[in-house]
């Protein structure tokens, strides 16, 4: 390869070396965290698609970067070296590349002193218009870059050797064309950042029309807010007059200009339909014969005018087909429909032949076809379909039957109140059941009763009558009426609803991760109450399993968003206040909790219960009694008819009183609660009421027992519904049913050991407290969540730390000896004695003497459930093999070194403590390395480092990962930083340490 020419400057521009100005983009979280997710990532999509503008956009919140937009001439590896000179000139050493240029220097050398000043600078470097690198004469050139954090944009596919070799190990991320297209949420940003406020529906029609391709998606914004497009009448690009035809003209030069005459006719006049085939050509457009079209099909799809192929089926861009279809004369176009309308309906598809006859003016076949066919659409989950086809019908076409239709399709879009409205122009018996389903979907039983009623009366045939027999079974299922709801309909035992209400949750959760299958994506309507993700969510937070019920809730709301329903939205964020509740989260399950009653808003009253619920909990616990009555109350008024659910209210609003401390208030509401749950039939509900009246008075202790025996979790775990949201606490509370309810023992012991203990222990020994005991970083005592301030002496701390070095204890003359090594030995036994006195007060405050701390000759801490030392949990860690579950994570968040102290037995732990601990983070990032989890290793092995920046194992591991990520600059780093380190200790490295680098890095030893 040449050198560079002295006058290298005539090749550098600086305008190419400045990210370009970007006005009006909007922050897209989403796709900013695809920039962050991998050191080097390609963002390859075809023009429009917003490459530069969203690296642009976001290149403040990925850190220092440098810019450098490429252009043919940079396949030449001098012009190339001149660019990425300037555009680090800048950064700190910036100013070496331009004096290598200056000194006639090789690119490639060039390059990689550019690679070295965006390592130093930590700084990202973004390739505008990188197709221009597909040539070899570059590749040398960008290997040198691609140890560093890189962006590639793109319009063509980039490959090559090292990019392959990069994503094998997950340091390289693929961005593409779908990636960077505007999904609706994103959309509702950007129209919003115009000024435009749209809602759901208009969101979606302008997605349909875009298909979320940014440069459509922003003109169609700018068109908004200017008001030359509407967006309520965007559902017109699937009919006659196309409004943006106009705005997006510029298609008729950019698609059609280049295109032949032949291919220009037949994408025209095909416009008018979806998708296309041959057979839809030949038998439509008249085309000679299947085979020419298909040949067609095929050229106008290679051309690249929009038109994309998915299995035998062709489509165009919505926006160039109605760009099209405002070339033809409106009679050509009803005319081709028409023919459209009766070819699609001869070959038996009723969909295509809908829109059809909707184009071509038919509105009364329309409408008899979608009375006909509309409820089978619905079932099939196609909402907007049906919505948007009544929208297209004129009014004269609508009849009874549609309106029942328009009913049915509201109601499954959450619109209760309009769907209402479109029932009562339904005819009676139709309106009736719109009626009972609307109550039914919004469970509101008190509201179905009537509409059932009329239904009955109505009911022309035993068809009807199953279907309103069957109705008004679930409406005793949602009143809480089991046993009526059996006697009408027996199969809905096996449903995961009953199987919640009736208490078997083991067989409920089975039931609604079986519901939840499937779920995510596809055409389908919101099932509302019914969404297997939200009901598993409850029923996991009900279990005790909070990080379950998180993620179940946050892939129900996630589904909610797509389907746009904020019911499911409302009671995903309900769920997931649950699954913080018993997370021990407050602030985020009032947040929450907040959402789902602003989500709730205009919806159903019905959807604010369990939010007021978890609200009333929340604020009892907090002590705010009034606060938490009024969200009961509200609550309460807006169950609408459930017993099951005021019953779980209740119950929920007497727990949270309970877990504050305010036991006076809290029986009535426990005995209610009881009272409805056995009426109900819900043995679970039943039971968990006792348990929590035995916890706030001591009554009832066999129905107490069991209901532990029944339902294990209740004490075993955090649950919604557990009596006491403290480990400590609930092991009390078990250790007193074992020994007033002996019968029980047995079925006990698995909650002692879920708990910590390895037998049943007695209530005399069990604290009822958590104490825990920190001497790593600085010694501490937290007892239940409360940091013990006032230690009596001094040297209490002293004595606590000598303790927790010596968990197997030591003689009391050695404790004193080493807390009081010079005092006379009268004065010193008197000094131990009040110290020791002082550090039982600290341990043992309101439990029995010797409840944690071991007295008399010998000296101990009594470690265990209750009792915590966080040295001896950090050994359990150092001495694990590597790789064992949770042991990276473990090592990673211990702290560096124990607690300064002038023992010398606390001092030689700490020793033996800072020397293992940069072992272990060696060690476990060695097994990282192996496993190909790179980031884990390098982050272990920096770990090790910063608490010991001599120790050599794990300054060439450190150095192995970064060669293995393409990172030599990295790994020269961290070799000079262990040559500083040990330097500073009057050492130089191993012999094995520097091989390792020369190996690495090709470098000489300075």
């Amino acid at each position: 390869m040449a050198d560079v020419p002295t006058d290298w400057r005539e090749h550098a521009s600086a305008r190419r070396a400045r990210p370009p100005q970007v006005r009006g983009a909007v922050a897209r979280p989403r796709l900013l965290t695809l920039l962050r997710s991998a050191r080097v990532v390609t963002v390859v999509a075809p023009a429009g698609y917003g490459k530069t503008t969203t690296l642009a956009a976001h290149l403040s919140d990925l850190g220092r970067a440098a810019w450098l937009t490429l252009d043919a001439d940079d396949a030449d590896p001098q012009v190339l070296a001149a660019g990425l000179a300037v555009a680090v000139a800048g950064f700190p050493g910036g100013a070496g590349p331009e004096a290598l240029l200056d000194a006639g220097a090789p690119p490639r050398r060039v390059a990689a002193r550019v690679a070295d000043v965006l390592d130093a600078a930590g700084a990202l470097l973004v390739l505008d218009e990188a197709q221009h690198l597909a040539g070899s004469l570059t590749s040398e050139l960008l290997k040198e870059l691609l140890g560093g954090r890189v962006a590639l944009l793109s319009r063509t596919p980039l490959d090559s050797p090292d990019l392959t070799r990069l994503e094998a190990g997950g340091d390289l991320r693929r961005i593409t064309a779908p990636d960077l297209a505007f999904t609706p949420a994103e959309l509702t940003d950007l129209l919003a950042a115009q000024g435009v406020v749209a809602d759901g529906a208009e969101v979606r029609l302008a997605h349909a029309v875009t298909e979320g391709w940014p440069i459509a998606a922003r003109f169609l914004a700018q068109a908004a807010a200017q008001g030359r497009v509407s967006l309520t009448s965007l559902a017109d690009l699937d009919g006659g007059e196309a409004q943006l035809g106009t705005l997006f003209a510029y298609l008729a030069q950019e698609v059609l200009g280049p295109l032949d005459p032949v291919l220009r006719f037949l994408l025209t006049r095909s416009s008018v339909f979806e998708e296309l085939t041959p057979e839809l050509l030949a038998a439509v457009l008249e085309e000679q014969e299947e085979q020419q079209a298909q040949a067609l099909l095929d050229a106008l799809t290679r051309g690249g005018t929009f038109l994309t192929r998915t299995g035998d089926t062709y489509r165009a861009h919505p926006l160039l087909r109605a760009h099209l279809r405002g070339l033809l004369a409106p009679g050509e176009a009803r005319e081709i429909a028409a023919r459209g309308a009766a070819y699609f309906e001869g070959t038996g598809r009723p969909r295509r032949a809908l829109a059809a006859h909707l184009q071509a003016g038919n509105a009364a076949r329309a409408a008899e076809l979608l009375a006909s066919y509309g409820g089978g659409w619905l079932a099939q989950g196609r909402v907007t379909l049906v919505s948007r086809s009544l929208a297209r019908l004129p009014a004269s076409a609508w009849t009874p039957a549609l309106h029942a239709l328009s009913g049915d399709a509201l109601r499954l879009a959450s619109r209760y109140e309009e769907a209402l409205a479109a029932y009562a122009q339904a005819a009676a018996l139709a309106r009736a059941l719109g009626e009972a389903q609307v109550a039914l979907d919004t469970v509101q039983p008190a509201l179905a009763w009537g509409p059932l009623d009329q239904a009955e009366a109505l009911t022309p045939d035993e068809t009807t009558r199953a279907q309103v027999r069957r109705m008004r079974a679930e409406n005793h299922l949602n009143a809480g009426d089991l046993r009526s709801a059996l006697a009408l309909a027996p199969n809905l035992a096996g449903g995961a609803r009953y199987a919640l209400r009736s208490g078997q949750l083991g067989q409920a959760l089975a039931l609604a991760r079986q519901a939840a299958r499937g779920e995510a994506g596809g055409a389908r309507a919101a099932q509302n109450h019914r969404e297997g993700l939200l009901l598993a969510s409850f029923l996991h937070a009900t279990l005790g399993e909070p990080e379950e019920a998180a993620r179940c809730a946050r892939e129900g709301l996630a589904e909610g968003e797509r389907l746009e329903s904020r019911f499911v939205q409302s009671l995903a964020q309900a769920r997931l206040g649950h699954a913080q509740v018993i997370a021990e989260r407050p602030d985020a399950a009032r947040a929450a909790y907040l959402e789902a009653l602003t989500l709730a808003q205009g919806v159903v009253p019905r959807l604010q219960v369990e939010p007021r619920m978890g609200l009333a909990y929340l604020e009892a616990r907090a002590g705010n009694l009034s606060l938490a009555a009024e969200h009961e109350a509200q609550a309460l008024a807006h169950t609408g008819g459930d017993q099951y659910v005021a019953g779980l209210t209740r119950l929920t609003a007497a727990l949270g009183r309970l877990h504050g401390g305010e036991r006076r208030e809290v029986l009535p509401g426990l005995e209610v609660a009881q009272a409805i749950f056995t009426t109900c039939g819900d043995a679970f509900g039943t039971g968990a009421a006792a348990l929590a009246r035995y916890a706030a008075n001591g009554e009832g202790t066999s129905e107490a027992a069991g209901a532990v025996a029944r339902f294990p979790f209740l004490l075993a775990r955090r649950s919604l519904l557990s009596p006491a949201p403290d480990r400590a606490a609930r092991a009390a509370l078990l250790a007193q049913l074992g020994a007033a309810v002996p019968d029980v023992r047995a079925a006990l012991l698995p909650i002692a050991r879920a708990l910590g203990y390895p037998q049943l222990p007695s209530p005399e020994e069990v604290p009822g407290v958590d104490v825990r005991v920190q001497v790593l970083g600085r010694v501490a005592v937290t007892r239940g969540r409360q940091a013990v301030r006032e230690w009596g002496r001094a040297r209490a701390r002293d004595l606590l730390a000598l303790l927790a070095v010596s968990p197997g204890g030591l003689p009391r003359e050695a404790a004193q000896e080493a807390l009081f090594p010079d005092a006379d030995p009268q004065v010193g036994e008197r000094n131990f004695r009040v110290t020791l006195h002082a550090l039982g007060q600290v341990l043992e405050e309101g439990v029995a003497s010797g409840t944690f701390l071991e007295r008399g000759d010998w000296l101990r801490l009594r470690s265990g459930p209750d009792l915590t030392v966080d040295l001896a949990e950090a050994w359990t860690h150092l001495h694990a093999a590597p790789g064992t579950p949770g042991r990276a994570a473990g090592l990673l968040a211990l702290p560096g070194d124990v607690a300064d102290s002038d023992l010398a037995a606390v001092q030689a732990e700490a020793e033996r403590y800072a020397r293992h601990l940069p072992e272990a983070l060696t060690a476990e990032a060695e097994y990282a390395l192996r496993a190909a989890g790179l980031d884990l290793a390098a982050r272990l092995a920096e770990r090790a480092l910063q608490l010991d920046p001599a120790f050599e194992p794990a300054a060439r591991l450190l150095m192995r990962a970064h060669h293995t990520r393409a990172n030599p600059a990295a790994a020269a780093r961290t070799y000079a930083a262990l040559r500083a380190a040990l330097a500073d200790l009057g050492l130089t490295p191993l012999p094995e340490t520097d091989a390792l680098h020369r190996l690495l890095t090709g470098q000489e030893l300075g």
